[in-house]
């Protein structure tokens, strides 16, 4: 009898246990987003992921709360935003919101700029924007120079069992000057949870095409795609260190199989006029096989001293390409624009060009 009452026992236990997180389960508010626009209106009255530099561009996302079974009392609306850290999205962001959850649903109430003092419920000690950042990173761009900042309605909502009030939320954001393609990040959450590991009280979406600014300074920055360059940090100075890196795995290419690979460059100044050419092969121009296992290269320099620039003297931009000790193979832009695009002259070896920026 007694091995009969503990299995009964444990049976009964498991029915409470099972019944409870059954509760539990439904018993949330469950938080979604069902549609995000980057569209923005153009000059000819159509619409595209487009905006030009200096511009203020309107991002838009529909969704809705539903109080399933549950109550969330004394609660705030989170909303998070990535972009280019070129856009300083704390300073030149308006964001708003409507909702049936107030009386007028056409009203666009504020939302304010979550202090970086103001921590996550769940964060374990970091900020919103470290905590997206370990959740999210950059999401499916290739370039880190972003970030995350997040949003809070400046009204506390209460959604009661059975609620299911929409939500309306404009960003309105000033793109900046830097020509560029990336895709954009979309975090929807509330303060009462905090970025816990529930995926009822929290969205993340990425646009599905990249944004891109045009009519702006200097050649179009891609974060969104997988080039043979890349330089970081994107926006350097001559006294500034930067990284050179050729990415010899992402496309086909000979150069990967011969050995040492080497940065060949030009610095010019703001009329055009050269300031110093390198083309030597030696350990200054040596890219560093970034592991045993990877197809990376990176060489760090100095610009001003790499370039033994004159006092006085300011870079304005820099062409390189990537090469091997003989010279004679190289990777350029136009190599790179074949790649990724199926463009460009064949036989064409226009290089790459960076240029020296302060954000």
């Amino acid at each position: 009898m007694k091995n009969i009452y503990i299995k009964r026992k444990s049976f009964y236990a498991k029915v409470i246990f099972l019944l409870l997180a059954l509760a539990l389960m439904a018993g949330r508010c469950i938080y979604v987003t069902q549609d995000i626009s980057i569209l923005q209106v153009q000059e000819d009255g159509t619409t595209a992921p487009v905006a030009k530099a200096g511009s203020v561009a309107t991002f838009i996302i529909n969704g809705y709360v539903w109080g399933n079974g549950t109550s969330s009392e004394n609660d705030q609306l989170v909303v998070s935003f990535l972009a280019p850290k070129s856009w300083k999205v704390r300073e030149n962001t308006k964001v708003t919101y409507t909702t049936s959850f107030y009386s007028n649903p056409k009203e666009e109430l504020p939302m304010s700029v979550i202090p970086e003092l103001s921590l996550p419920k769940n964060g374990n000690g970091l900020t919103w924007s470290q905590k997206l950042m370990m959740n999210y990173g950059v999401g499916p761009n290739v370039l880190e120079d972003m970030e995350w900042v997040s949003f809070v309605t400046d009204k506390i909502w209460s959604v009661y069992d059975g609620d299911k009030p929409d939500y309306t939320v404009y960003i309105r954001t000033n793109v900046g000057q830097q020509n560029l393609k990336a895709y954009l990040g979309f975090f929807v959450n509330h303060t009462n949870d905090g970025i816990s590991n529930s995926e009822d009280d929290k969205v993340v979406q990425f646009s599905k095409t990249p944004f891109e600014v045009i009519d702006g300074i200097g050649l179009t920055i891609d974060y969104s795609t997988e080039h043979f360059n890349k330089v970081q940090p994107l926006y350097v100075l001559q006294d500034d260190y930067v990284t050179f890196s050729f990415n010899g795995g992402v496309y086909p290419n000979t150069l990967v199989g011969l050995g040492d690979i080497y940065l060949q460059a030009i610095a010019y100044d703001s009329k055009g006029a050269i300031i110093s050419q390198i083309n030597e092969k030696s350990d200054k121009t040596l890219l560093t096989k970034e592991s045993p296992y990877s197809q990376t290269y990176n060489l760090t320099i100095w610009p001003a001293d790499f370039f033994h620039v004159p006092e006085g003297t300011v870079i304005d931009h820099i062409e390189y390409v990537f090469t091997d000790k003989s010279g004679t193979v190289t990777i350029t832009q136009s190599d790179d624009d074949k790649a990724v695009n199926g463009t460009g002259i064949t036989g064409e070896k226009k290089p790459f060009q960076f240029q020296l920026l302060c954000m």
